[in-house]
């Protein structure tokens, strides 16, 4: 089955800190866990190169200002 990740994402971390607001990881397709492209978090600012950053925050900003990094974590 072909996927072409267009459907909701999620992130894989790679390291949080032990206060999670702090990691480096992935951000992925939820459909087929697909790795899309790096992801860096700190001070709560995203960062990453590629159109997949620009998506994903799209889909967490209407989740509320406080986020909970391994809430945003794949299943």
């Amino acid at each position: 089955m072909d996927c072409r990740h267009i459907g909701p994402l999620a992130a894989r971390w790679d390291y949080l800190t032990q206060d999670d607001t702090c990691g480096t990881g992935w951000i992925v397709c939820r459909k087929c866990n697909a790795l899309l492209e790096r992801l860096t978090v700190a001070g709560g600012r995203f960062r990453g190169q590629g159109r997949y950053l620009t998506v994903f925050e799209e889909q967490i900003s209407h989740t509320g200002d406080l986020i909970d990094l391994r809430d945003l974590e794949a299943d």
